[in-house]
């Protein structure tokens, strides 16, 4: 192997040694002397050569494997024991207490609180930031523009929240200070995909966590279109197989918060409407809300089943009573996992 001397001050003029104009005679002496020195230890180097060369040789080839194994490891394999921007912001839209939100707390070391006391409700066509949070922390109540296709009616009054592009774009724009694309946007936008619906060879949901990161966004298509933050995977928050024996099997499986169906928030708001400031006795309960999901590709998966706003939630409970709910996969025609190429 050859051996590199680095030029001091070669390339940075401030640190440039002082050259004297004329012969200095004890400069000369040091320099036969270093001359001397230096073959001495040629020598010494030629005798001891095959011993040193050997060493030099295994060296380099440790430190080329460490950098082979960098360049092919997969780009993903995250855990959550750092702060994300996308899930600071999206973790402060669950309600207070809510596991996950401490447990990411706990992990990363962050004090992400709950911005409204029972979380964000879901409403159909939900964007305005403004609206969300302009009686913070009450709600506001605000009639429908549209209808939903399953419950919501257009001129009916319901808790303002977000839908789930609403809660996305709003994260997104919190991370990142630039807008969130359309939704088919992103799903042709195939440079920035993880993986999508194209790919030959797509993973189990057990391995998706080794190529995915937490704050990538998911885009499935089904045959309306739905969209979600994904946030790590069970495993990662801390949960085993004791704390969750009904899903001891999907511990890997990948988690998602969005703003979705969800009947456990459904009653919570139901109860504040009943029970809470008289403005709220107008309104129509909501449908979900701001939540945390687990991706399923089998309804089996969870041990729970209920029908509730004319829709279907199907859950596991957590430790503290928290419905993890599912996020089924079937029928998915398209799909991807998007990473912002500012990452």
């Amino acid at each position: 192997m050859g051996v590199f001397y680095f030029a001091v001050g070669a390339h940075c003029p401030q640190h440039a040694l002082a050259v004297p104009s004329q012969p200095d005679a004890s400069l000369e002496k040091k320099a036969k002397a270093f001359y001397t020195f230096q073959q001495l230890g040629a020598e010494r180097r030629v005798r001891g050569g095959m011993k040193r060369v050997s060493f030099s040789r295994w060296g380099c080839l440790c430190v080329l494997l460490v950098l082979l194994g960098c360049m092919i490891a997969p780009a993903g394999a995250e855990d959550v024991s750092v702060q994300h921007p996308m899930l600071d912001h999206a973790f402060s839209l669950l309600e207070e207490g809510n596991p996950f939100l401490a447990r990411y707390n706990r992990l990363t070391g962050g004090q992400i609180e709950a911005r409204l006391p029972l979380g964000v409700p879901y409403l159909w066509g939900g964007r305005a930031e403004s609206h969300v949070f302009a009686k913070e922390p009450d709600y506001v109540v605000q009639a429908a523009w549209q209808s939903s296709p399953a419950y919501y009616r257009a001129g009916v009054k319901y808790l303002y929240g977000f839908d789930c592009t609403g809660f996305v774009a709003w994260a997104w724009q919190k991370a990142y200070g630039s807008e969130l694309s359309p939704m088919d946007r992103m799903l042709a936008e195939s440079e920035c995909h993880v993986l999508d619906h194209r790919n030959v060879s797509i993973p189990p949901l057990e391995e998706l966590h080794r190529l995915l990161r937490p704050g990538d966004v998911l885009i499935m298509e089904h045959p309306g279109k739905h969209i979600a933050i994904y946030i790590g995977t069970l495993r990662m928050y801390g949960y085993t197989e004791a704390d969750l024996p009904a899903l001891a099997g999907h511990l890997d499986d990948p988690l998602v918060i969005h703003s979705t169906v969800n009947a456990q928030i459904s009653d919570r708001f139901a109860e504040l409407i009943a029970n809470g400031l008289p403005k709220y006795r107008v309104a129509q309960v909501t449908d979900g809300g701001v939540c945390v999901s687990m991706v399923c590709e089998e309804e089996a998966v969870m041990p729970d089943t209920v029908f509730q706003q004319n829709q279907i939630t199907r859950y596991a409970e957590l430790p503290d009573g928290t419905w993890l709910t599912a996020l089924m996969w079937e029928h998915v025609t398209r799909f991807c996992w998007y990473r912002s190429p500012e990452l």
